[in-house]
């Protein structure tokens, strides 16, 4: 099987990502978060109706925002000494090239994350964390733990080749359902589709199936659904991805999508033989990264609360 670094040096030469994730971010579930993930249930309605940009630079010059779900305040500048508190606060300033949003690292911060602005090439949005803590900030839903890019980084792969990395540790247990997707982010948005790029079910739903990690893509109508399912069978197993870090790849382009983890290709959708060349996807899409819960799963040998843990996230396309 060919390296995914092969791939990338022939074909990507130009970087597109806008944020820069340098720190571990945990989205986590308690038991009290068991949730239902959705295909169309995809819209963030989290913000605060709140518009306070009294720490955004206007000038072009670079600005830094920190977090503190212990020691900070929504009313405070947003400096080192004198932190934010809430992820409603931060998801509610528009950021700008070369911005940094720090979280503090031991915190755990209560709600959805959405990245309000883009970077660009050589200025992007950089997302990390400070502190003395051993222990990593954690983003932890009420419902769920979840960061979407809608409307801020959006790509499309069929036009122009698209290399998704992401280092990530999956959580285990029956009940776990944790995501990593694509979703429509074009002007006149609808579901379907939506790339599967890695959903883990620790089991699947009321079947004796358990421990397997999906690819799929759903396509068609909402009301007249089709979708080509792959799924990686005994994937902690053979990974023990709860406790290590593996790199997860996906390359989507106009005639095939092929997924990697740490460089071998595991699984390929081509286009006109498992996926109708009709119904192939030639869309704007945007990221969604959320952990969640399966409900009618019952809570067996899950462990609470557990975690989808992204180390970075990096988007390339094909100059």
């Amino acid at each position: 099987m060919k390296k995914i670094e092969v791939i990338i040096n022939k074909i990507f030469m130009r970087s597109i990502l806008m944020i820069l994730v340098f720190l571990t971010l945990s989205f986590s579930c308690s038991k009290s978060d068991s949730i239902d993930n959705s295909g169309n249930n995809s819209n963030d309605n989290s913000n605060d109706s709140s518009n306070d940009n009294s720490n955004n630079n206007e000038s072009g010059e670079r600005t830094t925002y920190y977090i503190s779900s212990s020691s900070g305040n929504d009313n405070n500048q947003g400096s080192e000494s004198s932190p934010w508190n809430s992820i409603s606060k931060i998801s509610n300033i528009e950021l700008s090239p070369g911005d940094s949003i720090f979280f503090k690292k031991g915190d755990t911060f209560v709600g959805q994350f959405k990245v309000n602005g883009s970077g660009s090439e050589d200025k992007p949005i950089v997302i990390t964390s400070y502190g003395s803590s051993n222990n990593k900030p954690i983003i932890s839903g009420s419902s769920t733990g979840w960061i979407n890019s809608l409307q801020k980084i959006n790509f499309n792969g069929t036009a122009k080749n698209i290399y998704l990395e992401i280092k990530a540790k999956f959580p285990k247990g029956d009940k776990v359902w944790p995501a990593i997707w694509l979703i429509d982010d074009s002007e006149n948005r609808r579901w379907p589709p939506e790339i599967d790029i890695w959903e883990y079910f620790g089991k699947f739903f009321n079947t004796n199936r358990s421990d397997e990690m999906y690819m799929r893509f759903i396509y068609g109508l909402w009301n007249d659904k089709k979708d080509h399912s792959y799924a990686l069978k005994n994937f902690q197993s053979t990974y023990n991805s709860s406790s290590k870090f593996h790199i997860f790849g996906f390359n989507w382009t106009e005639n095939d999508m092929k997924w990697y983890i740490d460089g071998e290709l595991v699984h390929t959708k081509n286009k006109g033989i498992e996926v109708p060349n009709k119904d192939w996807p030639n869309k704007t899409m945007c990221i969604v990264m959320n952990n969640g819960l399966m409900r009618v799963v019952d809570e067996g040998n899950t462990i609470f609360p557990n975690s989808l843990i992204i180390d970075y996230l990096k988007v390339y396309e094909k100059n």
